[in-house]
């Protein structure tokens, strides 16, 4: 196993930093061997954290033989332990339940954190309006204005560490790991743009909750006396019947029923 440090300095706006308690989030990604979490491995982990002057701090485990997977997870999840929110692009769908498994696998405790600050969900129902044409993370890193130095995609980082094994050749090794460390770098970034759809009004989700919906799940939280940390008005139509059908069902527990909101979108 490889383990690699440093620190970043970046430029965010102190409010948005604040509006969303950045300094209190992990952020990570993952490269793996393949899509199936039973047979393929994790490679490279990268994970991020703000220290007490505002830095990024980065630590990257790389596998330098597909046995080191269990060493990189038991590593990782200790120094994830500490935190309890947790924040990366499209992980509620394939990195969070990848890495729960590989967990698994190898016979390692891992609990995830309380909240899964997943910044695709929150972007992808307004991308086209911000003139987007696609909600892919190096699209929206465009947006912002991010220029990566990195040249490859996770498919042809699989091929590279394959290729990696065979040779050892260093320069793989390092190619792989910067457009995994870059994918980290960003993401406290894209927060900017989570911050001006929040802030614009006249944004409007393509699939956004119908009048009808609305009237009725705002009747049955006032009447539960149900406290959601989302604004109703702008959450999906998918979303909206989720509640509505929990709450019909008995459930009206305030932290159950935004837990339903922050894994659907």
């Amino acid at each position: 196993m490889f383990v690699k440090q440093c620190k970043e300095k970046l430029n965010i706006d102190k409010h948005v930093i604040e509006k969303y308690d950045m300094y209190s989030i992990a952020y990570f990604d993952i490269e793996t061997t393949g899509f199936e979490k039973d047979k393929d491995h994790i490679i490279l982990i990268s994970l991020g954290y703000f220290d007490e002057n505002g830095d990024l701090n980065l630590k990257q485990y790389y596998a330098e033989e597909l046995e080191d997977e269990k060493e990189i997870l038991y590593i990782f999840g200790n120094d994830l332990s500490r935190f309890n929110r947790w924040c990366s692009y499209n992980g509620v769908a394939f990195d969070e339940p990848f890495i729960v498994r590989r967990m698994e696998k190898n016979s390692i405790h891992f609990t995830t954190p309380a909240e899964h600050v997943d910044l695709y969900r929150l972007i992808r129902p307004f991308y086209k309006q911000l003139g987007m044409e696609r909600c892919n993370l190096k699209t929206v890193e465009k947006y912002i204005g991010v220029e990566r130095e990195d040249q490859i995609d996770g498919g042809m980082s699989v091929e590279l560490y394959y290729k990696y094994l065979e040779t050892k050749d260093e320069d793989i090794k390092d190619v792989i790991m910067l457009h995994n460390y870059e994918d980290v770098l960003n993401l406290p970034k894209i927060f900017n743009i989570v911050y001006e759809v929040e802030s614009n009004d006249e944004l409007v989700r393509d699939d956004s909750i119908t009048e009808k919906q609305l009237k009725f799940l705002k009747s049955l939280i006032k009447k539960n006396n149900i406290n959601l940390s989302f604004e109703v008005e702008k959450i999906s139509k998918r979303s909206a019947s989720k509640i509505i059908d929990a709450i019909l069902k008995g459930n009206t527990n305030s932290e159950g029923l935004n837990n339903i909101l922050y894994n659907s979108y």
